[in-house]
């Protein structure tokens, strides 16, 4: 028993030292993979739309979604720039982790 409690305790002391900004990145692209790609009419949250300007990022999720499903090229067509954004990101929360796991001088 003592080993489960001790390994339990080594995974609970790893995410604890995940930085929130990776968690919040990591959280935002499972939500995003996560959403149907064929659905419509879900709630709109960008706010550059509703002040009835073109929004850059339209389709930026449904292209997220439709590449966790491996559709390249519907992906492509909801928005041009999704996999480089993924890219980025899981980059970018690599790095995050890797800077938290330096021993700070």
């Amino acid at each position: 028993m003592s080993t489960l409690r001790t390994a339990v305790e080594a995974i609970a002391q790893r995410l604890r030292a995940v930085p929130l900004e990776a968690a919040f990145w990591t959280a935002a692209l499972v939500a995003a993979a996560s959403i149907d790609p064929q659905a419509s009419g879900g709630v709109n949250l960008c706010l550059i739309e509703r002040l009835g300007l073109p929004c850059p990022g339209d389709g930026l999720g449904t292209a997220i979604a439709h590449l966790a499903r491996g559709q390249w090229v519907a992906s492509w067509k909801a928005h041009p720039f999704a996999a480089p954004t993924v890219g980025v990101l899981v980059y970018h929360i690599g790095a995050l982790c890797r800077a938290s796991a330096r021993p700070s001088r």
